[in-house]
């Protein structure tokens, strides 16, 4: 992926139409870019993605398993999926319920390490 991080969500999804939305968040819950469906509030994705990776990471810290790398939720519309994309930033993805969640996560992860540079 090349190119800004609006673009190179955009491709992203496009490789993935599974894929509902995507967004490069700050770790304290501001959009950097966002590639997302209509009616889909970035913002507020913005802001939990945020909040999910705040509240896990000091539970799994507090247990002694170190930083979170990456969060992943299953609901019956689809999954969420939140990844460290460097020491202040994340990727955080929604997902179609029929996803193929093994794709989904390599995608993801891929994205995540190439905007942590």
């Amino acid at each position: 992926m090349n190119g800004d991080p609006k673009s190179r969500l955009a491709a992203m999804r496009s490789a993935n139409p599974d894929l509902t939305a995507a967004a490069l968040v700050t770790t304290d819950g501001f959009a950097v870019a966002s590639d997302v469906s209509p009616g889909v509030d970035e913002e507020a994705l913005a802001a939990l993605a945020a909040d999910l990776i705040a509240r896990a990471g000091r539970s799994s810290r507090e247990f002694g398993n170190g930083d979170i790398e990456e969060l992943y939720a299953r609901g019956p519309q689809g999954y969420l999926v939140v990844m460290s994309a460097g020491p202040e930033q994340a990727l955080v993805c929604l997902a179609k319920s029929e996803t193929t969640v093994g794709l989904l996560l390599r995608d993801v992860r891929k994205a995540a390490k190439e905007f942590a540079g």
